[in-house]
């Protein structure tokens, strides 16, 4: 089936566009998860579609789209397109900020990465938009300003508008790689969230080190159309190193303007022939709420060939009243 798709795709494609290639792959996964209190099924279906071709003066350019499984709970797709050369790589659409494409996130514990742990997972708390624009997620709600006379609360309206698609440089120029992102500040037909990024990077045998910064201008807006505002700036030290077999990173940040926040993480994985193990530690201290939370995961997977690879985890976190959640399931390339 993916053959005869494949064909009639490029097919199709190739009526009008010389030397372009299309492929179709996609992912899969099916397990339980346990969300605290009780297991439940979980599977998931995403495919994917990616085009490339190149210009007669030696320019690459292309992109991707990604369409999730449409059901009465999720639907969505994702997509970015790209044009590279010498100077590097620019990329639009679903794309990351700066510093979280050159420095990445930790192992991915469980196979659905335990996100459903009040958004404390592997993921680095990056500033800037994560695929796409979702900015201002884990800005401090105490530092949101009303604008307007609605009466939506702050924590609600503290959520950030999707401004994407965003604009995404990064290039590698022998051990130096660098980044830079931004949004257009629209969401939509009105006046959104504003972020920039920069980024950098340097590599020296198995160790790199990097610096990026991550400014938000965030605005946001309650149902009654009343603008929330706050500005916010984040700078993130990161590491990373290899000892044969496993794999280490990680980073500090700050947030200033108007939030106060420190963030310190690290993880780590070690792979055994077919087996991996891998897990994380990540810390935030919200001195605007006089508050902190500590999360962690720990997590396996076996590799059974062909694309499929069984995996599960635990995580967990200090919050008070939250409870350890688990996963483990089969998940798919193809």
């Amino acid at each position: 089936m993916k053959k005869v798709l494949f064909a009639t795709t490029a097919l199709v494609f190739s009526a009008g566009i010389a030397a372009a290639e299309v492929s179709v792959g996609g992912d899969g996964r099916m397990g339980v998860v346990y969300n605290g209190s009780d297991w439940n099924f979980s599977s998931r279906i995403r495919v994917s579609f990616t085009a490339s071709g190149t210009t007669d003066g030696g320019l690459e350019f292309g992109g991707s789209v990604r369409a999730d499984q449409a059901t009465a709970a999720t639907n969505g797709t994702a997509a970015s397109v790209y044009i590279s050369g010498a100077f590097g790589k620019l990329s639009m659409g679903d794309v990351v900020g700066a510093s979280e494409a050159l420095f990445g996130d930790f192992y991915e514990v469980g196979y659905t990465d335990l996100s459903s742990m009040g958004g404390y997972s592997n993921d680095i708390l990056y500033l800037t938009g994560d695929n796409g624009g979702n900015v201002g997620a884990n800005v401090a709600p105490s530092a949101v300003t009303t604008t307007g006379t609605g009466t939506t609360a702050v924590t609600t309206a503290v959520s950030g508008l999707n401004t994407g698609p965003n604009l995404l440089y990064t290039g590698t120029f022998g051990a130096f790689s660098v980044a830079a992102s931004m949004s257009d500040g629209k969401a939509g037909s009105v006046d959104g969230s504003q972020e920039y990024a920069l980024a950098g990077a340097y590599t020296f045998g198995n160790y790199t080190v990097g610096l990026g910064y991550e400014y938000l201008d965030l605005k946001v807006y309650d149902a009654g159309g009343n603008a929330y505002t706050a500005k916010a700036d984040m700078i993130t030290l990161a590491g990373v190193a290899q000892f044969g077999n496993t794999s280490v990173k990680a980073g500090i940040a700050h947030r200033g303007k108007d939030v106060d926040q420190d963030w310190y993480g690290i993880g780590a994985s070690s792979v055994f022939g077919a087996t991996t193990v891998g897990g994380y530690v990540q810390y935030l201290d919200d001195k605007d709420n006089n508050t902190d939370v500590t999360w962690y995961g720990l997590g396996a997977e076996y590799d059974l060939g062909g694309g499929a690879s069984i995996k599960g985890g635990v995580a967990d976190n200090d919050i008070s009243g939250s409870d350890m959640v688990a996963d483990l399931g089969v998940k798919f390339s193809f």
